[in-house]
């Protein structure tokens, strides 16, 4: 019986030292097997991320650290582009896990010098995640929030708040958009104090909007159309000052006139 132990623990110990020998060699295999330079790692990883051999560099960057403790300066940056190697997958599922690595990277490295990328990549990711206009807009609402967040915090000459900037403008226009399909939707259903409300958020909410003109003008036929003459004439108003060049210049100028002609037979009809 001892004899038996005694030759089981000699080929543990047998097995051991062929995988401490196969480790020991393994660290210095090159590309063939683990790397104990951390940078090197890195290096090769924004290499493969460069080529768009994302999971190549996603491999690489889970060796880092394998050997040798990650050095301090190194780990925002592994933790900032294996973010950026989810997130340029494409594809929800990636968008996703992209973003919960930026916030990850955040939630360590508030300060860093590029955390106002990492911040406007989760807007960037919530934008990806929304729907198209004709749907739910939870996800645009939200990116909007973010976006809008960071103009405020941000200094106007930082080229993050640029660009944040150009953000916002891209969620309010979704958002618009989402606004006139609906109203769309319930001027053909025939339900028009639903476009109307519609088009007025639009209108008021949303003014770098490139839906804001021809909603105006849908706005003042619609009023025109339930009797409210004096509104259909205001928001014509403010089409032809706001778009005094405007497309819909001329109709929106013949549809006032004709609503002034019948305010005034109104009056006269009331004296």
């Amino acid at each position: 019986m001892r004899e038996r132990h005694i030759c089981t623990s000699l080929h543990f110990a047998g097995w051991m030292l062929v995988l401490l020998t196969l480790v020991a060699t393994g660290c210095h295999r090159g590309e063939k097997g683990l790397v104990d330079d951390n940078y090197q790692l890195f290096e090769q990883a924004q290499q493969e991320l460069a080529g768009r051999k994302f999971q190549a560099a996603i491999r690489k960057l889970g060796d880092i650290g394998l050997i040798n403790p990650i050095e301090t300066e190194l780990d925002p940056q592994i933790k900032l582009l294996l973010a950026d190697a989810y997130f340029f997958q494409a594809g929800t599922v990636n968008v996703v896990e992209a973003q919960s690595r930026y916030e990850q990277f955040l939630s360590f490295y508030p300060l860093h010098p590029r955390s106002a990328y990492a911040r406007f990549q989760v807007g960037m990711c919530l934008f990806l995640q929304s729907e198209d206009p004709e749907n739910d807009q939870e996800y645009t609402y939200r990116a909007l929030r973010h976006f809008d967040a960071m103009t405020r915090d941000l200094a106007a000459d930082d080229p993050w708040h640029t660009a944040a900037t150009v953000m916002v403008h891209k969620c309010q226009d979704k958002l618009a958009a989402h606004e006139w399909h609906v109203a769309e939707f319930y001027r053909r259903r025939g339900f028009p104090i639903g476009m109307i409300h519609r088009l007025q958020r639009l209108v008021d909410g949303y003014p770098n909007s490139r839906y804001r003109e021809r909603a105006f003008f849908r706005l003042a036929k619609g009023l025109e159309d339930r009797g409210d003459l004096e509104q259909a004439r205001l928001n014509l108003d403010r089409l032809l000052a706001d778009y005094p060049s405007g497309k819909l210049r001329e109709q929106a100028l013949a549809l006032k006139d004709a609503i002034v002609t019948r305010l005034e037979q109104s009056k006269e009809q009331g004296s």
